[in-house]
């Protein structure tokens, strides 16, 4: 009879077991998602870079999908901050397996496109929602609360003209901190012409540019490619007018 009994205590105590292991793998939630990213091979970047980005563009669409508010949190003044965030923190908590890449070729660059299965879970989107308010209220915060205050300092923007750069272009504009950086007109070696806004020596905002070949795009542009809204005339008249990233058009 104790025999009997010691049985049933143990399995009774087997069965709570289960029922508190099975409520929590029910409380956390991992969503599957298909992703597709896609980066083209740009100035000055290796076709490992350029595929390093096909995937970083893909997991930040399923990180979207997901629920983790990217898109509406980023702008041209705070895109590197966002950018260095999703990198060092968000990816890192997806799931990642590669279901196929292509190589192709496209008016003369290298395309690398992707085509992932991320998995998130459910339980790191809030967590990530709110690790990027926080990260966009307290973006401006340079010091540590209990440290004093130094006194701000203005960087120095200068204006220059018909400057020779480290790649054989010419600048005429603005330059703050060494680098081509607000308004201004750069002349490449080739005879292309770029006429708008810089960030840090890329072209970054409103700008048109003037290929040799007499090809033009008037638009948005980020990191040095054309991102956003925009419009491409190649010399002959064909157009391309609408959505565009990483130099890749999406249509309207």
């Amino acid at each position: 009879m104790p025999k009997k009994l010691a049985i049933i205590q143990g399995l009774l105590i087997l069965l709570i077991s289960c029922f508190y292991c099975t409520g929590n793998i029910a409380h956390a939630e991992v969503k599957t998602i298909i992703s597709e990213g896609t980066a083209r091979v740009g100035e000055n970047e290796t076709e490992v870079q350029a595929r390093q980005r096909a995937w970083l563009d893909g997991e930040r669409k399923a990180l979207e999908e997901a629920g983790v508010v990217i898109a509406s949190s980023t702008n041209v003044t705070n895109f590197e901050v966002v950018e260095d965030w999703i990198q060092s923190t968000a990816v890192a908590r997806v799931q990642t397996k590669l279901l196929s890449e292509t190589r192709s070729f496209e008016d003369n660059l290298v395309v690398f496109r992707v085509t992932l299965e991320c998995k998130v879970d459910t339980d790191d989107i809030a967590l990530l929602n709110k690790e990027l308010q926080n990260l966009m209220t307290s973006k401006n915060k340079k010091y540590a609360p209990g440290n004093p205050t130094p006194k701000p300092t203005t960087p120095l923007v200068e204006q220059v003209r018909d400057l020779i750069l480290s790649d054989g272009s010419v600048y005429t504009g603005t330059m703050l901190e060494g680098f081509p950086d607000g308004q201004g007109v750069k002349r490449f070696p080739d005879g292309g012409k770029y006429e708008g806004a810089f960030r840090k020596g890329l072209r970054q905002g409103s700008g048109t540019m003037i290929w040799p070949n007499g090809d033009c795009y008037r638009g948005h542009w980020l990191s040095d490619m054309r991102s956003g809204r925009g419009e491409f005339i190649t010399a002959n008249g064909e157009k391309q007018i609408g959505r565009w990233l990483n130099d890749i058009f999406y249509g309207e």
